[in-house]
Formats: C-alpha cells, structure tokens, sequence
C-alpha cells in the first residue's frame, strides 16, 4: 500500500479518536439518554464504526469480523427504547483509550490486531446492554442484515 494512503488513513484515523473522545466524554454519567443525548450517541457509534470498518477496508483484514459488530452497534443505537447507557459509554470509552495508543502507525495497528479479542469482548458487552441479544454469533454481513430486520418489525 502506498505511504501517502496510509499517512492519509491515519491521520484520518487520529481525527475520528479525538472526536470520537470528545463525544464519549460528553455522555459520561449519562443513564437514559434524552433526544440529544441519543443524537450523540448515534454519532459515536457511527464514528467508532467507521473507524473500525475503515481500518478493515484499509487491509487490516482481522478487524472484519469486529467491523460487522460495530456496524450493527451503530444500526440498534439509532433506535430509542428507553435503557441506561452508562454501561456502554463506559465500555466505548474503554475501547477509545485503547485504540487511540494503536493508530499512530501501521505497526502500532498490527500490534492491535493481536489485541482485538480484549477490543470484540468490550463491543460485546456493548450490544448486550443495548439489548443485541447474540453478538457473538455473526460471522457474515448477512447476520447483521437478519437482526436489523427484526428491529425494524
């Protein structure tokens, strides 16, 4: 891959953790969230899967499988049902400090890569506090695709 695409994508990268640190840090202490809270929230799920699924995209091929949690995270944060986020924003700014140490170059994403288990397990309880009763079973696109139906039923 070209440097200048990957200078790109980090720099990128580094842009969407510190917005995505300033949204986390607006939710803390957040229990049922209001319109705006819910705005934000949608924002930095969007945000944080975006980042995960453009690191996937880039050639960081080990982050697929948690790209598609992430993407489904973002899907169920857009529907209001009335639960407490603290958890998740708990969880989510967890995760947030971790990757902002691992995308400051190629070698610090591939050093994340053997840490992304710690990163699935924290997005895992994420999707269970919003009520995503089987994260750990999506293997392929088409599983999210099947349980963001149900939510639109």
């Amino acid at each position: 891959m070209e440097n200048e695409t990957l200078t790109g994508f980090l720099e990128e990268a580094q842009a969407l953790i510190a917005d995505l640190k300033r949204l986390g840090s607006s939710l803390r202490g957040v229990d049922i969230p209001n319109n705006d809270e819910y705005a934000r929230l949608n924002e930095l799920t969007n945000k944080l899967n975006r980042l995960i699924g453009g690191t996937a995209s880039m050639g960081f091929n080990m982050f697929t499988k948690v790209a598609r949690k992430t993407s489904l995270l973002a899907a169920r944060s857009t529907v209001s049902c009335e639960i407490s986020i603290r958890e998740v924003i708990l969880n989510v700014n967890a995760l947030i400090s971790v990757c902002s140490m691992y995308y400051n170059s190629v070698e610090d994403i591939q050093e994340l890569e053997l840490r992304l288990d710690d990163v699935e397990k924290r997005i895992d309880v994420c999707m269970q506090m919003l009520q995503i009763d089987k994260p750990l079973d999506l293997k392929e696109q088409d599983d999210v695709d099947d349980i963001m139906a149900l939510f639109r039923d």
